[in-house]
C-alpha cells in the first residue's frame, strides 16, 4: 500500500485531498446550494474524525478563537474564529497545529472579487496569528470578546499551543465557471490583499496557492508555516 500524505503537507496535497473528500461526498450533486461553506465544514470535519486526514485530530469541537496581529480592519476586535483548528498526535499535547480557513466565494464575478479580497484580509490575520496571546486568550478569555462558557473546554486544550509547529491553512470554493474566467484574478487579489496588509513582499513569505477540481467546483487551498510568536 502506498504511503499516506499528509493532507496538510503542501498546498498541492491539500487542493488535492479536499477535492477528493468533497467529490464523495456530492458536493457536485448539491453545487446549487447557497450554503456550502459550512456543508464544506462538516464534511471535513467528519473526513478528520474518520480518520481520513491520518493523525490529525480536532482541537475541541468547536471553531475557536485566536488572537491576531493584524484584524480585518482597525475598527475590529483582535480576536477572530477559526474554522477547523487541528492538531496531531494529540490535541492535548500536540507536535504540530494547522488553523483552517474556509470559504465559498459565491455564483457570480461580483461577489467572486469583493470575497477575493475578503480572503487576502483572512489570510493577513491568520499569518500575524500570535501563539502566546492566543494561549492567554484561551486561559482568561475577556466576557466582552469571547464565549466565556468554554473556559473548562479551552484550559483543557491550551498547553498544545505551546507547540513550536503551527501552519496556517485555507480553502477556497469557486465554480469552475467562474474558476476558468477568473482564476488569476482570484490568485492575485487574494495575495496582493494579503501583501499590502501585512507589508511583505511575494518573494519574504513563500506562500503557494494550489488547486484541484471537482465535476462543477475548483478548490484552492494553501498551507504555510506560522512564524509568529
Amino acid at each position: 500500500m502506498a504511503d499516506f500524505e499528509d493532507p496538510f503537507g503542501s498546498s498541492v496535497a491539500l487542493a488535492r485531498w479536499v477535492a477528493g473528500i468533497l467529490r464523495a461526498q456530492g458536493i457536485d450533486y448539491i453545487s446549487k446550494w447557497r450554503m456550502l461553506e459550512y456543508w464544506m465544514q462538516v464534511e471535513l470535519y467528519r473526513a478528520v474524525n474518520d480518520n481520513k486526514a491520518g493523525a490529525w485530530r480536532h482541537v475541541g469541537d468547536h471553531e475557536q478563537p485566536y488572537y491576531t496581529q493584524t484584524p480585518r480592519s482597525d475598527r475590529k476586535s483582535n480576536v477572530k474564529w477559526v474554522d477547523l483548528l487541528l492538531a496531531q498526535p494529540d490535541p492535548k499535547s500536540s507536535k504540530k497545529i494547522v488553523w483552517v480557513e474556509l470559504k465559498d466565494v459565491g455564483r457570480n464575478e461580483h461577489t467572486l472579487k469583493a470575497n477575493s479580497v475578503g480572503i487576502g484580509q483572512d489570510l493577513a490575520a491568520l499569518y500575524k496569528l500570535n501563539r502566546s496571546d492566543s494561549k492567554a486568550l484561551w486561559l482568561d478569555p475577556q466576557a466582552s470578546r469571547v464565549d466565556r462558557g468554554r473556559v473548562a473546554e479551552w484550559k483543557e486544550y491550551a498547553a498544545a499551543l505551546d507547540c513550536d509547529d503551527h501552519f496556517i491553512a485555507q480553502i477556497v470554493l469557486v465554480p469552475r465557471g467562474l474558476a476558468e474566467r477568473n482564476a488569476e484574478m482570484v490568485v492575485a487579489l487574494w495575495l496582493r490583499t494579503f501583501e499590502r496588509r501585512v507589508q511583505v513582499s511575494p518573494q519574504s513569505h513563500n506562500i503557494s496557492i494550489e488547486r484541484s477540481d471537482t465535476d462543477e467546483f475548483a478548490i484552492f487551498a494553501l498551507v504555510s508555516r506560522l512564524r509568529t510568536s
